[in-house]
C-alpha cells in the first residue's frame, strides 16, 4: 500500500508539472480567445451559436475573469484544476474496476496523454467534460447496485452539469447507461428498466432540470440551438475517427479494443459490465459524432467524454496478463505491455510539450512587422492576429479563388498567413488556395516547432503582388 501510494503521488506530481509548463509557455489558441468573450459577455456574446447549449463552464469562468487579467495562464487555471482532478478520478475508476495494477497503468497513461495534456492547458471546457464523465463512469454502477437515493444524487450532479457543459457529453453517457441496464453486476443479462428509485432520484430529476433549463433558454434568448454552424465537408468527416484515434494514439486505441474483449470475456460480473460500458459508450460516441458531422461542424475534441473509458480499457490487458499468465511470465509480460503503451504515447507527448499542439502565428507577424508592416494582411483566424498585433491592417483570408483574386486586385500587395496541417492548408480541401498561392505569391517564411509524431502545425508566410 505504501509503495502504491508513493508511486501514485509521483505520477500525480509529474502530471501537474507537465500541465503547469503548458499553462505558461504556449500561445493562445483561437477558441481560448472566444472563451474570453463568451465568459465575459455570457448570453450576450456576439459569437454563434452562443453559450445557450453549454453555459456551465462560462458561468464558472465569468466571476473568475472579472477578478484576474485576461492572459493565457489565468484563462487556463480552471481547466488545469479540472484536468488534475480528472487524472485522480481516472485512477480511482480503474482501480475499482480492475485493481491496483490497472489503476496505476491508467494513471500513467492519462498523466502523459497528449490529448489530456492539451485539454488541461487549454482555456475551454474539455477537461471539465472529461472530469464529469469520469465521475459518472466511476459512481453510476455503484448507485445502480446499491439503489439508494443518496448515491443517485451524487451521480445527478455531474450528469446535469456535464450535459450543460457541452452537448457531446451525453453520447457516451447514454451508451454507458444502456450497457448498465443490459449487463448487471449480478451477472444477469438482458434489458432492465431503471428502478423506481433511479427514476425518482436520478433520471427523472435530470430530465426535468434539463427541460427547465432548455425552456428558459428558449424563452429568454429565443433559441436553444446546439448547432455549430454548417458541416465542415466530407473530407473532414472522413478524418474524424482517425483524428480521435490519433489523439489517444494508435496503440492505446488498440489496447482499449483488446481490453474490451478481455473484459467482456472475463469471469467477474463487474468486469463484463464495464466491458459493455466501454464498448457501447464508445460506439455511441463515434456513431453520433459521425452522423452529426453531416449537419454541423464536429471536431475530434468532442470525443473527450469517452476518453476515460478507453484509458481504463487500455490498462486492463496489463492487469489481465499479470493475473492470468503463469507466475514466471506474469510480471515481465505485464511490465512489457505497460511499457509499450507508454512508449507509444511518448512521441506525441514530447511533441505536445514542444509546440502545444497548436499554431504559433507570432513569428510570422514579427516578420511582417520587420519587412512591411503597412501592407495588407490576409489571415485566419483573425482573432489571434488582433490579440497579438492589433496594429496590422488585416482581414480574414477568403477561401475561394475569386475572393483571393478580388483582394489582390484591390490591395495590389499583401501578406497571406497560412495554417498548414499534415493533409494540407486548413480549410482548403479542394487545393485551390494552395494552387493560387503558388501562382501569385512568393513564400517568405515557414514556422513550426519540432514534433516527433505524424502531426504538423506549420505557419507559412506568403507575399503576394498583383501582376507578379
Amino acid at each position: 500500500m505504501k509503495r502504491e501510494r508513493a508511486a501514485v503521488t509521483a505520477v500525480m506530481i509529474l502530471a501537474v508539472v507537465l500541465r503547469v509548463y503548458g499553462i505558461f509557455h504556449f500561445p493562445f489558441e483561437q477558441d481560448e480567445l472566444y472563451t474570453i468573450d463568451e465568459a465575459t459577455n455570457l448570453f450576450h456574446t456576439v459569437l454563434l451559436p452562443g453559450i445557450q447549449a453549454r453555459p456551465f463552464f462560462f458561468l464558472l469562468e465569468h466571476p473568475f475573469l472579472r477578478l484576474v487579467p485576461h492572459t493565457a495562464p489565468w484563462l487556463r487555471i480552471l481547466p488545469f484544476l479540472f484536468g488534475v482532478a480528472g487524472i485522480w478520478v481516472t485512477w480511482r475508476l480503474a482501480r475499482d474496476v480492475a485493481g491496483p495494477i490497472a489503476g496505476f497503468i491508467a494513471l500513467v497513461l492519462i498523466a502523459i496523454s497528449p490529448w489530456h495534456l492539451y485539454v488541461s492547458g487549454f482555456g475551454r471546457y474539455y477537461s471539465l467534460v472529461y472530469l464529469l464523465a469520469a465521475l459518472i463512469y466511476w459512481r453510476l454502477p455503484h448507485a445502480y447496485d446499491a439503489d439508494r437515493p443518496a448515491l443517485y444524487l451524487y451521480v445527478l450532479i455531474p450528469l446535469f452539469l456535464g450535459a450543460w457543459t457541452h452537448p457531446s457529453f451525453v453520447f457516451p453517457i447514454a451508451g454507458v447507461a444502456l450497457a448498465i441496464s443490459i449487463s448487471r453486476a449480478d451477472g444477469r443479462v438482458g434489458f432492465h428498466w431503471p428502478t423506481r428509485t433511479a427514476w425518482l432520484w436520478l433520471w427523472g430529476p435530470f430530465i426535468a432540470l434539463s427541460a427547465c433549463v432548455a425552456l428558459a433558454m428558449r424563452v429568454l434568448h429565443h433559441t436553444s440551438d446546439v448547432a455549430n454552424g454548417g458541416d465542415r465537408g466530407f473530407l473532414a468527416t472522413l478524418r474524424l475517427v482517425p483524428a480521435i484515434i490519433d489523439w489517444m494514439t494508435l496503440l492505446v486505441a488498440a489496447a482499449a479494443m483488446a481490453g474490451v474483449v478481455l473484459l467482456i470475456r472475463a469471469e467477474a460480473d463487474t468486469h463484463r459490465r464495464f466491458g459493455w460500458m466501454v464498448a457501447v459508450g464508445c460506439v455511441f460516441t463515434l456513431f453520433a459524432l459521425v452522423a452529426l458531422s453531416f449537419r454541423t461542424a464536429i471536431y475530434a475534441d468532442y470525443g473527450i467524454a469517452a476518453l476515460p473509458l478507453a484509458v481504463v480499457a487500455a490498462a486492463f490487458p496489463v492487469a489481465w496478463t499479470y493475473d492470468n499468465l503463469p507466475q514466471v511470465f506474469a510480471t515481465a509480460g505485464a511490465a512489457t505491455i505497460g511499457w509499450i503503451l507508454v512508449v507509444d504515447i511518448l512521441p506525441s507527448t514530447v511533441s505536445h510539450m514542444s509546440d502545444g499542439t497548436r499554431f504559433d502565428y507570432r513569428p510570422a507577424l514579427s516578420q511582417i512587422n520587420a519587412m512591411a508592416p503597412s501592407t495588407e494582411v490576409l489571415t485566419w483566424p483573425i482573432i489571434i492576429q488582433r490579440a497579438y498585433d492589433p496594429t496590422l491592417h488585416s482581414r480574414e483570408i477568403p477561401n475561394t479563388t475569386a475572393g483571393l483574386d478580388s483582394a489582390l486586385y484591390r490591395y495590389r500587395d499583401l501578406w497571406a498567413v497560412i495554417s498548414v496541417k499534415r493533409y494540407g492548408i486548413v480549410g482548403d480541401d479542394t487545393g485551390e488556395m494552395a494552387h493560387w498561392l503558388r501562382q501569385n505569391c512568393r513564400q517568405q517564411g515557414e514556422y513550426q516547432r519540432p514534433r516527433l509524431d505524424y502531426r504538423i502545425y506549420r505557419v507559412d508566410l506568403w507575399r503576394c503582388t498583383y501582376g507578379a
